[in-house]
């Protein structure tokens, strides 16, 4: 036993004083220390809804202009509505059908797969739960060419950069894509953070500005959909994600006529243009050969499907009624020439027609261009070319198609493994958005009626005749 003496018990009573001040000041301190740490947790635990960044998108279907009009409309709502836009994939390959909200998803989860349509021409590939799938599924028959591709590998979104619209290219479109991404449960659980506008027929809703005094709309209300939702009761959702099934069709949105909306999407549909590079220097290789920008009348006639099939032949009477008197003949027809014109071959022959453009203003002698989906259209349309000798389509432009042909573009690789080979298709889907170019910087352009594909054009062509001035 240690026995303490006088001089060693006070030092020794003194240490243990302080130690216990010192255990108590360390003990507050560290209260403090939990309760600032707790403070600051609850502060962003209780942080405004508002301030979160929030998300927008939908799903794609239909063709691929068609695809590019619902893109517009979700442009449109994420400016509106301050969201960021998760951009879903574009098909280039055969047009998909509409779909509900209760199986569009489905659809594009079972059918957009690699395991279909990265490879086609093998008949059966595994499912992920094992079964046996054939490509050609009732299921999946519309999906037997799709062709995903990243949205800014063929469109131009600096329009929509400019405008402070945010985006982010979803990779798959597969059901679990958003607790994979974004942690969101797929369960009731997600109702609080995920706020889905149902789709139940094909014109489910329009989405209309009511905000606004004006009660001129820039289309009409109400005409076709079931049910209108309002932009401004859309805003008042604080949901992180907002998901619409579908946005396609240019009366989507009901905007009031020269509001900061309507002319947000205007300016979206003239300035998001093709900005693939192999097509823009094919289409400016063409052009130039045409005489360049603004030298050649340029004219889209669709007539392989669908109700362009049965009103072909009115189709081909406006065409041409339009050719006829946007040329303003002024000159009287030289048999001659004409006949020349005729008997030579593409090459010749476009050179002689560059040649008697200054001198000859008679419709016949007209320069134009042509982008249609008739199949060798010489021979689909000869009375065309015998009327209007100076009729070129891109099949005049032999060496353009056959380099296209042997491109082969990159598709989005929904296998997400890394060092696995970048999935590709056939140059031959380029063709079309080359033919869209080369026509969209005519001096004037004769549309199909009703073609979305046609609708671009004249959009791009307005943009062309705005900055020519």
């Amino acid at each position: 036993m240690i026995r303490l003496t006088k001089s060693l018990g006070l030092p020794l009573a003194f240490l243990l004083i302080t130690l216990f001040f010192l255990h108590l000041g360390l003990e507050r301190r560290l209260q403090q220390d939990d309760d600032s740490i707790l403070a600051s947790a609850d502060s962003e635990q209780q942080q405004p809804q508002q301030q979160r960044e929030k998300f927008l998108t939908y799903l794609p279907h239909s063709g691929l202009h068609n695809q590019r009009i619902a893109l517009i409309n979700s442009i449109v709502l994420a400016k509106a509505l301050n969201r960021t836009l998760i951009m879903p994939e574009l098909n280039l390959g055969t047009a998909t059908y509409w779909r509900p909200t209760s199986l569009l998803p489905y659809r594009l989860d079972e059918c957009g797969d690699e395991s279909v349509h990265l490879a086609p021409q093998v008949k059966n590939r595994k499912l992920k739960d094992g079964r046996r799938k054939a490509w050609w599924s009732a299921n999946c028959f519309d999906y037997r060419n799709y062709l995903p591709m990243a949205v800014d590998w063929i469109f131009d979104l600096t329009a929509a950069h400019e405008m402070g619209v945010k985006t982010i290219q979803r990779q798959d479109m597969r059901l679990d894509y958003f607790e994979r991404v974004w942690s969101v449960p797929r369960d009731e659980r997600n109702q609080t953070v995920v706020y889905q506008v149902m789709d139940n027929s094909r014109y489910s809703y329009q989405i209309v500005d009511d905000g606004e005094t004006t009660t001129e709309y820039d289309i009409s209300t109400n005409t076709k959909f079931s049910e209108t939702h309002s932009l401004q009761q859309l805003g008042q959702h604080q949901e992180q994600f907002m998901i619409f099934n579908s946005l396609f069709g240019s009366d989507r949105l009901a905007l009031p006529s020269g509001g900061v909306w309507a002319q947000t999407r205007e300016t979206l549909r003239q300035e998001m243009g093709v900005s693939q590079p192999w097509v823009v220097n094919a289409s400016r290789s063409v052009i130039g050969r045409l005489g360049g920008s603004g030298a050649y009348i340029g004219v889209h006639i669709r007539m392989g499907d669908g109700v362009f099939k049965v009103m072909q032949d009115d189709t081909m009477a406006q065409v041409r009624q339009q050719l006829i008197q946007r040329q303003h003949d002024d000159a009287t027809l030289d048999e001659t020439t004409l006949a020349h014109i005729q008997s030579l071959d593409a090459k010749d022959r476009l050179s002689a027609c560059l040649g008697v453009q200054s001198s000859h203003h008679h419709h016949r002698l007209g320069l134009i261009y042509m982008t249609t989906d008739a199949p060798s259209p010489h021979t689909t349309l000869p009375h065309l070319f015998e009327e209007f000798v100076c009729l070129f389509t891109l099949g005049d432009f032999q060496d353009i198609v056959d380099s296209t042909l042997h491109l082969q573009p990159p598709l989005l690789d929904h296998r997400h493994h890394p060092n696995a080979s970048v999935p590709t298709t056939q140059g031959e889907i380029l063709l079309p958005l080359i033919d869209g170019e080369i026509a969209s910087q005519a001096s004037f352009f004769v549309p199909t009626p009703g073609s979305t594909f046609s609708g671009y054009i004249e959009h791009r062509n307005k943009r062309f005749q705005r900055i020519r001035v």
